[in-house]
């Protein structure tokens, strides 16, 4: 894509190669959202967790002073061309806001990105839950996570129902009950274009995202709650590609009103 970019001039969701499994520096990225006629760039890699078990896909714990080194030095060589924000994706858990508030000191914003429910003494990853008790946790934990005022916008909000094909109307009053605590919180819940990067689900009749979901997206327009979308890049060239428009038709179809920029 070129500088004459005219469709999305923000991206609050962006990796890099510390996190293990993106490529590309902190500059890499800000050089490609200049090209691309971008007004901000927030990048928000994955934060180090000692709480959880896949540190293989985020960075680790030593590697964080070297994420801020290079976003201090992008803010210092290119904010008099483009607003550079810094954050991380991460995880909420219980009893742990002082971790995101001793986070927000550093950074400008948290992405809440929940891969993981708490379920006893065991993690469990969002991709595999099925049940509706699963399903009910990420629920809570999700509403939980709006009400500590942490976290600037909620990523990938259907991410939960990965696994799931035919939606029950228990599943679809969970998922409502996300939305609606989105809304009384002013909480943006995103349109993630990497969902659109992966394999579909097959429904027999029809062939859907696993995410962004189109049953989770028509309950948020029937609430109005808050939308953005975000590439959720994982390679420069990913900040504005086929996943964008894909995203933006996805928002047009179902009539859905998409904040162009996050407030600070």
């Amino acid at each position: 894509m070129s500088s004459e970019n005219q469709l999305i001039k923000n991206n609050y969701h962006t990796h890099m190669y510390l996190c293990r499994h993106a490529t590309g520096t902190v500059e890499d990225y800000v050089k490609e959202a200049i090209r691309l006629g971008f007004d901000s760039l927030g990048m928000s890699d994955h934060a180090p967790w000692k709480k959880l078990i896949d540190r293989s896909v985020r960075m680790h714990l030593s590697d964080y002073p070297k994420y801020l080194k290079q976003l201090d030095e992008a803010i210092e060589k290119y904010s008099d061309r483009i607003k550079i924000y810094k954050a991380v994706e991460i995880e909420y858990f219980s009893k742990e806001e002082d971790h995101y508030k001793n986070l927000l000191k550093d950074l400008d914003y948290l992405v809440l990105g929940q891969h993981y429910i708490e379920k006893g003494k065991s993690l469990i990853s969002v991709y595999r839950i099925t049940s509706i008790e699963d399903l009910t946790i990420y629920k809570d934990t999700l509403i939980k996570a709006m009400k500590t005022g942490c976290f600037k916008f909620i990523a990938h909000p259907d991410l939960f129902l990965f696994s799931q094909k035919e939606l029950s109307e228990e599943v679809l009053s969970i998922a409502e009950e996300i939305i609606i605590a989105a809304k009384e919180h002013d909480i943006p819940l995103e349109i993630n274009a990497n969902g659109i990067r992966k394999d579909l689900i097959d429904l027999g009749d029809k062939k859907l995202y696993r995410y962004p979901r189109e049953e989770f997206w028509k309950l948020v327009k029937k609430h109005e709650a808050k939308v953005i979308i975000s590439s959720d890049a994982h390679k420069p060239d990913q900040l504005f590609d086929y996943t964008l428009i894909k995203a933006f038709e996805f928002s047009r179809q179902l009539n859905l009103t998409v904040e162009e920029e996050l407030q600070f």
